[in-house]
């Protein structure tokens, strides 16, 4: 089947790891083609501003996305964002090939949303709460939403021995755009106000720093250094090969898909997303971190400082809990999110729409 993925990436995000991975479990089945603004991991795509917002430019974008339908005889479009939805509805319809949708995030209500959904023919949830949000908020019909959880490639992010180093290395993974900046400042502000009770730890903030708080980041390092001596913040921008970075490091702070990896490593994981901190990755939070996609969706937002300050006194107060954490956030993943289950269930849908 020929399939276009049409996504509105700016920058390095879940959604486009997300089509990624499925690209490549159906290698040799399905003939993907990208649409997007930019693009982060070596795939041909075609670049065209998707992310711009429906009128005028979303019309310019829909006829160009009708028209790369055509020439390249695509049979079905799949989107993966706001902007990317409003686009792919309007030019499967003048197509007139099935549209699916992937939800990453609960969309906003407002006047244009109730108006324009644009759902597709059926729409992928990654969690029970985007379940919720598109069949309460939206109305949107049951049986056209699929819970279909992220997939990760299990060959690809593997178990790695603890490397065992004096001082302990925790990473905080993921976007510091949108939501995550919010969460990132918060992070900082619970450090500071605990780091005399924890032992010297260096503390590495993945991900890009957007350039409008750039300078407001390099003061806010500063401080904070002075603050948690003699332990250490330290950025380390994004993380092309983040599975064998993760092999160098004891224990994650993370949310959504990062966390999600970093489980796959077996890495112990403080689950903290857009939408607040839910504490150590274990028995007692994995049914919120499965309806949540690992703190991204909770609602109301709930970032207590007393969880992230217990997570982080447990987990760099007792190491030793670190590999068995890690194993069992093997085993879950292998589970719920191993892509070759979350790619077949998608093809489904696929073959279900082609047939109608």
């Amino acid at each position: 089947m020929r399939i276009l993925f049409l996504l509105s990436c700016l920058e390095p995000a879940g959604s486009e790891t997300y089509c990624l991975s499925l690209a490549e479990a159906w290698q040799g089945k399905h003939e993907v083609f990208w649409i997007s603004d930019r693009l982060h991991y070596g795939q041909t795509y075609t670049s065209w501003p998707i992310h711009q917002k429906a009128f005028p430019a979303g019309v310019l974008n829909t006829w160009r996305v009708a028209r790369f339908i055509r020439r390249h005889q695509i049979q079905l479009i799949h989107s993966h964002s706001r902007r990317s939805h409003w686009v792919a509805a309007q030019a499967a319809a003048l197509t007139g090939i099935p549209h699916v949708t992937t939800i990453h995030q609960p969309p906003p209500v407002h006047l244009f949303s109730r108006a324009f959904p644009c759902f597709g023919d059926a729409a992928l949830a990654i969690d029970e709460a985007v379940v919720d949000h598109l069949t309460q908020r939206f109305h949107y019909p049951l049986k056209q939403i699929h819970l279909i959880r992220n997939g990760v490639d299990l060959n690809r992010f593997q178990p790695a021995a603890n490397p065992g180093s004096a001082v302990k290395q925790l990473l905080l993974l993921g976007r510091l755009s949108g939501g995550r900046w919010k969460a990132f400042e918060f992070f900082l502000e619970v450090l500071r106000s605990i780091a005399f009770s924890l032992p010297p730890t260096v503390f590495r903030i993945a991900g890009k720093v957007p350039e409008d708080r750039a300078a407001a980041f390099v003061e806010q390092l500063r401080v904070v250094n002075t603050a948690v001596a003699p332990s250490r913040v330290e950025s380390i921008g994004f993380i092309q090969d983040l599975p064998a970075f993760l092999h160098d490091v004891d224990m994650v702070i993370a949310g959504g898909r990062s966390a999600l990896e970093s489980l796959a490593s077996a890495k112990p994981v403080i689950i903290m997303g857009e939408g607040g901190v839910l504490g150590i990755c274990g028995p007692e939070t994995w049914p919120q971190a499965l309806r949540t996609n690992f703190g991204d969706h909770l609602v109301p937002k709930t970032f207590a400082p007393e969880t992230l300050a217990l997570a982080l006194r447990d987990l760099l107060l007792a190491p030793e809990r670190a590999e068995e954490l890690g194993r069992w956030g093997r085993g879950q993943v292998e589970k719920y999110y191993d892509i070759r289950k979350t790619a077949e269930a998608v093809d489904a849908v696929y073959q279900s729409l082609i047939r109608t």
